[in-house]
Parts: structure tokens; sequence; C-alpha cells
């Protein structure tokens, strides 16, 4: 996997090799980023479920300013650190469950990506969508990574459907906080 654009184009993005971990096909990452372009540059993001980070890491190269990576494993966050090696020291590494993490955190964010295992319940997932909310600047967008197959999310309070879209088994649900 290599970044899609911007100052790292084509830099290889490293993925562990582990059944339960899934990198996120590049026109999957290039639609989503093409929705967000004018969005990006400047930015605070936010990743959970970092994974091998690269929606954070694409983010960095299209001009991000800040990019807060969330990951719970060791092997994932071995891997997100050699991703990082050659970046600036404008991003931040925290080893934290999810949950955890939008309990505590202090810090707001224009953009949220937000890419659970699929087997994750979806009423976990909504739950969590739910407290994204508070730690979301105004106007600030959320990106769902979901498996096709995963239930629907109900309608959720405080947030508009900016774009959803199906590519294979991945279903991409972008939110924008009202």
């Amino acid at each position: 996997m290599r970044v899609l654009a911007g100052r790292y184009k084509s830099k290889l993005i490293r993925t562990i090799n582990d059944p339960l971990t899934r990198p996120m096909m590049s026109k999957v990452r290039e639609s989503i980023f093409n929705s967000l372009q004018f969005n990006i540059e400047n930015k605070d993001i936010l990743d959970l479920y970092a994974g091998s980070g690269s929606l954070g890491i694409e983010s960095l190269s299209r001009g991000a300013n800040f990019v807060t990576f969330i990951e719970n494993s060791d092997d994932c966050i071995t891997i997100l650190k050699q991703n990082l090696k050659e970046f600036e020291n404008n991003y931040k590494i925290t080893k934290s469950s999810v949950d955890k993490f939008l309990q505590t955190s202090l810090s707001t964010y224009d953009i949220v990506f937000y890419d659970p295992p699929f087997k994750i319940e979806t009423d976990i997932v909504k739950n969590e969508v739910m407290k994204i909310y508070n730690i979301l600047n105004t106007d600030g967008f959320v990106v769902i990574h979901r498996h096709t197959a995963s239930k629907e999310l109900d309608t959720l309070k405080n947030y508009k459907i900016h774009k959803e879209k199906n590519y294979g088994q991945s279903n991409i649900l972008i939110l924008r906080k009202l």
C-alpha cells in the first residue's frame, strides 16, 4: 500500500500480517479523500483504530496540521511507528482503547477517521460515534468504515450524511456535525 497524493505521494505504508486487520483498498481511500479534499489542509485529524495509519498518514501527506493516532495493538503500533519514521513531528501515537480515549480526550478535531474491526457490534459502533460528537469541531466530519453486511446505523442525532457509498465489502459513511 502507498500514499496516494501530497507531499509523501508513493511512500510505502507497511501493514501488519494479521487476518484480523484489513488494510483499506486504495480506491476506497482515494474516494474518501476526494470527498474531503478541501477539508484536510491545516486541520486536526483523529485516526481511531489506526492500524497501519494509512488514513492519518494520507492526511499528513495532504497538509493536515496534526494527526492523533489511537491504537491498542502493540503489533500495529510497531508498524505505525515504522510508517511514520520519515514524517515531521506533527503527529502523536496513543496506545489506548477507543472507548477509553473518547471518554478522556480533552482535544477536539476537524476530521475523525473511525475504522473499527468489522466484527464490532453495531450498538458499540453507534455508541462510539455518538461519543465522537463531543470531541468534533463544528462542521467537522466523521468517516466511518464498516462492512456492507453490518447493520445500518440508525439515524444519528446531530449529524448530517455528507456521503455514503459501498465499495465491494466496504461501506463508507461520511457524516458532518451539525
